[in-house]
C-alpha cells in the first residue's frame, strides 16, 4: 500500500492554518436540513464578514469565518439552538473525529484581587499561559471598570488537572525576588466523558457506560445463577454418593451375618444328615410323612385272618377249576 508521511510541524502548523477559523457544530440527534440551519443561523447572528456553513454528516456541520473576531464571538457561545435542537460548538482541530468531541473548550477564569495595574492583556495572558490559551478579556476588565477582579476567556484542555493558583513575582538587580499567590476561579466548566468522548456529561452519568454496566451485571448474575445451579447439582451428587456409601456400610454387616447364619444352618443340616445315615436311610421330610401315612401296622389277629382268607381263596379257585372241566364220553 502506498504511504504519504507529513512532518508534524507541517500537519499541525501550515496545514492547520487553512482551518484556523473553522468551528464544528455537533447535534446530539440527527441534524435538521442544511438550508434550515443556514437560515436559522442568519436570523440569530448578524455577520459583517463572509461565512460558510457546510454539512459534514448527519450530526456535524462546519462553520468557516473570514473575520477572527466573529469567529471568536460564535465559538464563545458554546451552544446555539437551531430548529428546537442544541448545536454544540467546538473549535476545529487536525485531530477532529466526527464521532468524538475534542476535549478543548473556552472557559471564563476569574482572578480575584489581581493588582489593578495588571488589568492589561499583555500581563494577564502571561499569568494564564500555564493554564491554557488566553483568548480575550471581558468588557469590564478591558475597560478597567471593575478593579477588584479580572476576568479572562481561556481555552483549556478538559482532560488535564485544574490549576488552582499561580505564583506571580518580580525581581531586578537591586531588589530580591518577591511576589504573591494569585488564586484562580473557573466559571461554568464543560463536562467531558472519557468513556464515550462527548461533551456535556462525565462518566458518572454516562448513558452508554450505564448500559454497558447493566449488560455486564446481567451477564454476571446469569453466570452466578449457573454456577449456583452447578454447585447445587454437585452438592446433591455428593450427598447421594455419601448416602449410598452409608447404606452400603449398613448393609454389609447384615449380609455377613446372613451368610454366617446360612453357613451355620448348612453345617447343622450336614451333621443331622450324617446322624440319619448312621441309623438308616434318610428320607426327605415330605417323603417320610407320606411313607408314615402309607404304612399300616399289622396286629397278630389280622395276620391270622389274612392267612386264613388266602387259604380260602386258594381252595375256592381249585373248586372252580374242577367245576369248569367238562368231560364227554363216547356211548
Amino acid at each position: 500500500m502506498p504511504a504519504v508521511i507529513f512532518k508534524s510541524r507541517v500537519y499541525y502548523g501550515i496545514m492547520a492554518e487553512e482551518c484556523k477559523r473553522t468551528i464544528v457544530g455537533r447535534f446530539l440527534k440527527q441534524r435538521p436540513q442544511i438550508d434550515k440551519i443556514r437560515s436559522s443561523f442568519r436570523e440569530l447572528i448578524s455577520m459583517k464578514g463572509s461565512y460558510k456553513i457546510g454539512a459534514y454528516d448527519n450530526h456535524n456541520v462546519s462553520l468557516d469565518f473570514s473575520i477572527e473576531e466573529e469567529f471568536k464571538n460564535v465559538w464563545f457561545r458554546r451552544v446555539i439552538e437551531i430548529e428546537g435542537m442544541q448545536m454544540w460548538l467546538q473549535k476545529w482541530s487536525p485531530d477532529f473525529k466526527p464521532k468524538e468531541d475534542i476535549p478543548v473548550a473556552p472557559v471564563w477564569i476569574l482572578l480575584p484581587g489581581l493588582p489593578f495595574n495588571m488589568h492589561n492583556w499583555h500581563y494577564v495572558k502571561q499569568i494564564l499561559s500555564s493554564v491554557g490559551t488566553p483568548l480575550a478579556l471581558d468588557v469590564a476588565t478591558a475597560s478597567k471598570t471593575r478593579p477588584s477582579m479580572a476576568k479572562v476567556r481561556v481555552e483549556i484542555d478538559l482532560l488535564k488537572p485544574r490549576i488552582e493558583s499561580v505564583w506571580v513575582g518580580n525581581e531586578d538587580e537591586n531588589s530580591p525576588l518577591k511576589g504573591f499567590t494569585q488564586k484562580l476561579e473557573y466559571e461554568a466548566i464543560l463536562k467531558y466523558c472519557k468513556h464515550c468522548k462527548k461533551l456535556g456529561h462525565n462518566m458518572l452519568n454516562c448513558r452508554v457506560l450505564e448500559r454497558l454496566r447493566a449488560k455486564e451485571t446481567l451477564a454476571y448474575d446469569g453466570k452466578e445463577v449457573v454456577d449456583n445451579l452447578e454447585g447445587a447439582q454437585l452438592n446433591n451428587k455428593e450427598s447421594a454418593n455419601a448416602n449410598e456409601m452409608e447404606i452400603a456400610k449398613n448393609i454389609q454387616p447384615t449380609l455377613v451375618d446372613t451368610q454366617v447364619n446360612t453357613n451355620e444352618n448348612a453345617k447343622d443340616q450336614e451333621e443331622e444328615a450324617e446322624k440319619n445315615n448312621d441309623s438308616g436311610p434318610v428320607l426327605e421330610c415330605g417323603q417320610a410323612q407320606n411313607k408314615l401315612k402309607s404304612v399300616k401296622v399289622k396286629s397278630p389277629c389280622m395276620a391270622e385272618r389274612t392267612k386264613n382268607k388266602k387259604k380260602k381263596n386258594n381252595k375256592t379257585k381249585k373248586m372252580l377249576k374242577k367245576k369248569s372241566t367238562v368231560i364227554f364220553k363216547l356211548v
